[in-house]
């Protein structure tokens, strides 16, 4: 795949953040051109967009300068239609500097907005608990109603993890033409929808990934997307997978194999999973080696 650009559960509610601006105006930062809102930085999320339909391509930046000193920045595309979208502060807590910038031509790009806050997670492991644009979903989602369904009776939330992984590999198919698309850049800038994703029953990695964070985050169950590049052949590809989170194991990376052994668990990589007929990727897919981490949503 080529490299595209760049809630939990209580005992009786479902709880998604929407994607639309705070009520206190003293939240939202708003300049000519763009505003982002940001009520909800200790929950581990911003929201922002551009004021008005805007035929020049915006470009949001989160950067957090982590304890080695190094800027880590995440750059997204803002979709241009005046509505707001959320995006993650997922980098720890801290100082973030987010900012928007207008294309002036080609890969030229000027800043038109600025913003610094300071983080403190309201909850361990916030950002991987609220969508995002890369993990879109809402409650009336049918993917988190799916979710819902295949929870209900889960015990604890590794089994949670279990029902939903098993559903997604048995059920969606790995679409290969939308792959060369990316691949061939006709799809710049692909978002994944995930009830798409559930309606038609295929996807390519990223739309995996997407549904299998966003159906456990719905559910209570820290989830990340992440990207990377994995060494299928001489020249890695980039790629997406995830990593969950329990409160038995912490972190972890779940194999391929739709038998789970608690803790031994070492990574989810749904796409090979849903292609792996005759376990010969086992191996492949569960080696650490082979896996090179490059973005986590």
């Amino acid at each position: 795949m080529k490299k595209l650009s760049g809630l939990f559960i209580v005992l009786v509610a479902l709880i998604v953040p929407a994607p639309r601006a705070a009520s206190a105006t003293e939240d939202i930062r708003s300049e000519a051109k763009s505003e982002i809102d940001v009520a909800n930085i200790n929950d581990g999320y911003i929201i922002a967009r551009s004021k008005s339909k805007n035929p020049k391509k915006l470009k949001l930046r989160t950067t957090y300068v982590n304890s080695g000193g190094i800027n880590v920045k995440y750059d997204y595309d803002l979709n241009g239609e005046s509505a707001w979208e959320i995006f993650s502060l997922q980098s720890g807590n801290g100082e973030y500097t987010i900012s928007i910038h207008e294309n002036v031509d080609g890969s030229r790009y000027t800043t038109i907005q600025s913003v610094k806050v300071d983080v403190i997670y309201s909850r361990e492991n916030a950002p991987f608990l609220v969508p995002s644009q890369h993990v879109n979903y809402a409650a009336g989602f049918n993917a988190i109603k799916k979710a819902e369904e295949l929870s209900k009776n889960a015990s604890t939330d590794l089994k949670k993890v279990e029902s939903i992984y098993q559903y997604i590999v048995e059920t969606v198919k790995y679409d290969s033409e939308k792959a060369k698309k990316v691949a061939l850049g006709q799809l710049t800038g692909y978002l994944p929808n995930i009830d798409d994703t559930m309606e038609t029953s295929t996807g390519i990695c990223f739309d995996y990934s997407s549904l299998f964070a966003a159906m456990l985050r719905s559910q209570g169950v820290p989830a990340k997307l992440i990207m990377g590049y994995v060494a299928v052949s001489a020249k890695p590809t980039y790629h997406a997978w995830n990593e969950v989170y329990t409160e038995e194991t912490g972190w972890i990376r779940i194999r391929s194999e739709v038998q789970f052994r608690g803790k031994n668990w070492e990574r989810m990589d749904s796409t090979f999973a849903a292609s792996n007929s005759n376990g010969a990727k086992t191996k492949f897919i569960s080696d650490d080696k082979l896996y090179t981490k490059d973005k986590e949503y």
